[in-house]
């Protein structure tokens, strides 16, 4: 009767670890939409180094997850702007806010680099 017992709590962990190898038991994060505020492309004559005065820039919610930089990455691509300036466009955006003070599901202004 051990024998039996220790056959199938064996094949019941050769089935736990082969399902997590192969399907994984992570739940699967949706994609943000983003949806620009501006639907209107800045025009060529704006200055690429600052936000100030432009509204070069997207709303979205926060998802669990979601990072300023992972953001920008979903939206851009590669990041070609410095991490400091980052952080400091997102803080003129958002009246002062921290990026490590986001909070999921309040929606917040997020610089776009994207010309």
């Amino acid at each position: 009767m051990r024998r039996l017992l220790y056959l199938l709590s064996f094949c019941f962990i050769g089935f736990i670890i082969y399902y997590d190898l192969t399907a994984g038991t992570l739940p699967v994060v949706n994609k943000t939409t983003i949806m620009p505020e501006n639907k209107h492309k800045p025009p060529s004559s704006a200055p690429a180094a600052s936000l100030s005065g432009s509204n070069r820039h997207i709303e979205i919610v926060i998802k669990p997850g979601d990072t300023i930089l992972s953001i920008i990455e979903q939206r851009e691509g590669k990041i070609n702007e410095p991490i400091e300036k980052i952080i400091s466009d997102f803080r003129s955006l958002n009246k002062g806010k921290d990026p490590e003070d986001i909070q999921i599901g309040k929606k917040y202004k997020i610089p776009s680099y994207a010309e």
